[in-house]
């Protein structure tokens, strides 16, 4: 299993006053060089001297010959020649959902042993993935704690929808209802705790995103039309069979 890792970069930063302590705490998880950046766009990295992806890593490594550089697209071939990094990988401001995906798949095929990820805001979707394998966050020196089995189990039956896309129809249909029964139990309508629980059981990026449309609308007060899929006591039946597996 992968060991993850992340900082966000305004914690990195913070107003120009901390990259290089930061880097240092950095460097001390990664461990020895050389140190592998995997970057959006390689090309762009190598005359753009002023990009912020060469700025992190000229602070993480600042030995030039210290540092790989290489693309995050290159992490798919990995799986399919059935390789494994056996070094620390960095991936620098991921945002596209294709880098994430590229870079999920590499986490859960288990081809890279370790991965930290320099986010570039606290609020985009690769931190709350992170979040749901259970990665420190180097800044704080912690992980978040694992989502509620009750809402794993919910996420499990969201994730097998995933193949009719959970933006519409049935996989929209078992969203809603699930979410609006978990909220009748006093579980929270908000996107980061079911977005844990579905990339925890092996949700993609895609499929997440809409699952923070459909929470962030239902939070704002939409009354979503679908088709029963469950049961009304279908949180009930889920703690039961929970229950039952323990």
């Amino acid at each position: 299993m992968t060991e993850l890792a992340y900082m966000v970069r305004e914690d990195w930063g913070q107003h120009g006053t901390a990259m290089v302590s930061q880097s240092a705490v950095i460097r001390e998880w990664l461990g020895e060089a050389p140190y592998l950046f995997a970057v959006t766009d390689v090309k762009k990295f190598s005359y753009d001297d002023r990009s912020a992806d060469v700025e992190a890593a000229e602070f993480i490594a600042p030995a030039a010959g210290d540092r790989k550089v290489f693309s995050i697209s290159e992490l798919s071939r990995l799986d399919r020649e059935d390789k494994v990094i056996d070094h620390t990988a960095v991936v620098l401001h991921p945002f596209e959902q294709r880098e994430l995906e590229t870079v999920r798949r590499a986490v859960e095929a288990d081809s890279v042993g370790r991965l930290f990820v320099l986010i570039w805001s606290r609020h985009d979707m690769v931190r709350i993935w992170l979040d749901a394998l259970g990665a420190t966050n180097l800044h704080a020196g912690e992980s978040v704690a694992p989502a509620d089995s009750l809402m794993l189990a919910a996420a499990e039956m969201m994730r097998n929808e995933d193949y009719n896309g959970l933006s519409s129809s049935r996989g929209k249909d078992a969203v809603v209802q699930l979410i609006r029964a978990f909220a009748a139990e006093g579980y929270p309508v908000e996107p980061a705790p079911w977005l844990r629980a579905y990339f925890a059981v092996g949700g993609s990026f895609r499929h997440a995103e809409s699952i923070e449309k459909l929470v962030k609308e239902m939070k704002a007060g939409t009354r979503h039309r679908v088709k029963p899929r469950y049961r009304d006591n279908i949180v009930e039946i889920i703690r039961e069979q929970v229950t039952a597996k323990r």
